[in-house]
């Protein structure tokens, strides 16, 4: 679903650059003491071609049976999958200077990437934007809850593997692109004004 959804945006407000969903499944909720299990950017890069970049990740500490209730990792699925510093490059070729959508980006999300560079040492990744398809929704009102979930089934959006990182990111993609069908007239001009609308 990834490379089709990226393809829709390679015109209009993102023609010239690269999109990208993007998702983190974690061992809890508290980017203080938590960690990254999982990630995924899913979507397009600036010529349109396909981009899929997500791994599991080694948290350094054991993932709690209620995180794994809701994604299903282990801890021996994530025993040779290496720490977040071996991924690092790989994530921060991914996110530097593309637009990434997000649902609860903001507040979970870029919190958790930005905690875990902390730990590493390293520069978080500059993205061009970060689009968050929670924060969308409420401005605009949507009516129903605005769980990723719930918005999915309201614009008949498959979510198939739901709270794995891949599943997650490329359901999000869509999510905006159905927005952005619904609600037209919110998205007209350039992508600044856009994020600066949904902002204010």
């Amino acid at each position: 679903m990834g490379g089709a959804v990226g393809r829709m945006f390679v015109s209009g407000m993102f023609e010239g650059m690269r999109v990208l969903g993007f998702d983190l499944e974690t061992t809890g909720f508290d980017s203080r003491s938590e960690r990254i299990v999982e990630f995924a950017l899913v979507g397009s890069d600036v010529d349109g071609s396909h981009m899929n970049v997500q791994s599991l990740v080694n948290p350094g500490r054991r993932i709690p049976s209620n995180a794994t209730a809701v994604h299903g990792i282990t801890n021996s699925d994530v025993r040779e999958s290496g720490s977040f510093d071996r991924h690092f490059g790989e994530l921060s070729r991914a996110i530097s200077d593309s637009v990434i959508v997000g649902h609860n980006v903001l507040d979970f999300d870029w919190r958790f990437l930005e905690m875990e560079c902390l730990r590493a040492g390293v520069e978080t990744p500059i993205p061009r934007a970060i689009v968050d398809t929670l924060v969308i929704s409420r401005r605009l009102k949507i009516p129903g809850r605005h769980r990723l979930g719930d918005l999915c089934q309201k614009f008949g959006i498959p979510l198939e593997g739901a709270h794995r990182a891949g599943a997650d990111a490329s359901a999000t993609l869509l999510l905006l692109w159905r927005i952005m069908q619904s609600y037209p007239e919110k998205f007209e001009g350039t992508l600044d004004e856009c994020l600066d609308s949904f902002s204010n």
